[in-house]
């Protein structure tokens, strides 16, 4: 089989791989019909807590796994790490079914298994396609990336077709909630979780079944694979790696090497020490050099030294991503949450914010790969910085608009998902063009640590700016924490 074939059934199988992966793109949308199941059954319940902790455990979750994706692929090697992620997620989504009687178990299960799983999944499937498509690391995480907002869109019919197929209205307001008292929808909740059961399956064996042929070569020669590349007009030169999980390997184009593109460092000497020669034997040392090769008609050549978690939490550079990802972060848990919530409040048609969700997922599977191939184009720090200026300007506007022209909040919706929507794969290749890939999961697991704290925290931040100074405030703080991402983020120019 070709090698541009084995590429496209890898890319393939990532894509229908990442469906599951999208609870925060749908929970928004599902949120109002499990708070009335709950409220109409909390006489029954042990432990009433607010299902909104579900989104928040999935997040510090999601984090573990990442984290402990590099372990696992140590212990298991990536396919079978994969598929055994993937059957976890099925088993943590089918639960739902027993799980919504009580709202904790729904968290731990719905929320915190399927989070961890996830989690290793999404880790495994970027550091995969950036090592089958080293040249367009950013298209082809764009293209698997908008598998999840697929999924999501797919989720949002099936939540509204399954439980709320005759478009009743919320009916009941109860401490600045509302919620539906219909009993036929109520008791339709449950079966949700078996069909998106179902679906997570499907989806998620055909793809990991294309991943392992698309990959059968590749893992037959994995243990030694030769690049070459030329640096002069009438010279190569062959660079040998080791390809286990445990060493790093030189990816080199034509044009540049994937890795960190918006901040290059140049060596004074004309040859690198990563570069084969007698005295190493043909090998690339772990932690490489990021170097340049120039003369009359060669090429630039750059590559960017590998870091472990250990090595970048000394450098300045970690901590702006790092406030950066945690103040976005709560812009994003915002939007895809409570966005049907607050619209709630003065748009009573339900089909309506339904509809407004497909749509800006719709959007989303052709926006995402093109954020991909932007980042390719243009540079991820520039990426994110546009993306984030302008969250927080149409979080503003969705605020003022919603009291004025509560037809252009759904329209401003929309626009804002374009914003919130890629922000785990924007952070994901920031992380990889700064660190390297081949720590690219624990570190991007490592970025997201504050998120642990933020997301446990975030339910009881919301109920209370709710009650105290309201729903517009608190959407307020996501249009800031947006501000202080885009400013974190332009910092890091002035950062080695």
């Amino acid at each position: 089989m070709h090698q541009s074939y084995r590429k496209a059934l890898v890319l393939a199988g990532a894509f229908l791989n990442a469906f599951p992966l999208s609870l925060l793109s749908f929970f928004g949308n599902l949120l109002p019909y499990i708070d009335s199941y709950c409220y109409a059954y909390r006489d029954q319940i042990v432990i009433n807590i607010d299902p909104l902790w579900t989104a928040s455990v999935f997040l510090g979750s999601f984090i573990l796994g990442m984290i402990f994706s590099t372990p696992a692929e140590r212990c298991f090697g990536m396919h079978l790490s994969i598929l055994l992620a993937n059957i976890g997620a099925i088993f943590s989504v089918s639960s739902g079914y027993f799980a919504i009687k009580e709202p904790l178990a729904l968290a731990l299960a719905f929320g915190g298994l399927q989070g961890v799983f996830v989690g290793i999944v999404y880790a495994m499937l970027i550091k995969l396609l950036l090592n089958t498509m080293p040249d367009h690391g950013g298209t082809a995480t764009g293209l698997m990336s908008a598998g999840p907002v697929l999924g999501a869109l797919i989720n949002v019919g099936v939540a509204y077709a399954v439980i709320n197929p005759n478009n009743k209205k919320p009916d009941v307001e109860m401490n600045n909630k509302v919620f539906f008292s219909d009993k036929g929808l109520t008791d339709r909740v449950p079966y949700y979780f078996l069909v998106v059961g179902v679906m997570t399956a499907t989806f998620t064996l055909i793809g990991i079944s294309l991943i392992y042929i698309g990959s059968w070569k590749t893992r037959q020669n994995d243990d030694e694979e030769t690049l070459t590349e030329s640096v002069g007009i009438d010279s190569s030169k062959t660079v040998t790696a080791s390809n286990k999980p445990e060493t790093s390997s030189l990816i080199v184009s034509g044009a540049r090497v994937y890795g960190n593109k918006d901040h290059q460092q140049v060596c004074k000497t004309k040859e690198c020490d990563s570069v084969s020669s007698p005295a190493n034997d043909g090998t690339v040392r772990e932690n490489r050099k990021t170097y340049s090769l120039q003369s009359n008609g060669t090429k630039k050549i750059n590559a960017v030294a590998d870091k472990s978690p250990r090595e970048i939490i000394k450098t300045a550079r970690f901590w702006l991503i790092w406030l950066a990802y945690v103040s976005s972060n709560h812009t994003n848990y915002l939007h895809l949450n409570l966005y049907k919530r607050y619209g709630e409040r003065v748009i009573q048609d339900d089909s309506l914010l339904v509809t407004c969700g497909i749509i800006s997922n719709a959007g989303m599977v052709i926006v995402r790969p093109l954020v991909g191939v932007a980042s390719d184009k243009i540079g991820i720090r520039g990426i994110n910085v546009y993306l984030n200026a302008a969250s927080c300007l149409f979080m503003s506007l969705m605020i003022i608009v919603l009291h004025t022209c509560p037809w252009i909040y759904l329209i401003l919706v929309v626009v804002e998902y374009m914003g919130t929507s890629p922000h785990t794969m924007l952070f994901s290749l920031l992380t990889a063009y700064e660190f390297g890939q081949t720590n690219c999961g624990s570190n991007m697991g490592l970025i997201r640590s504050g998120n642990i704290a933020l997301v446990l925290l975030e339910p009881f931040f919301v109920d209370f700016l709710i009650q105290t100074i309201g729903w517009d405030w608190l959407f307020l703080t996501g249009s800031l924490a947006s501000a202080v991402a885009t400013a974190a983020i332009m910092a890091l120019d002035y950062f080695p």
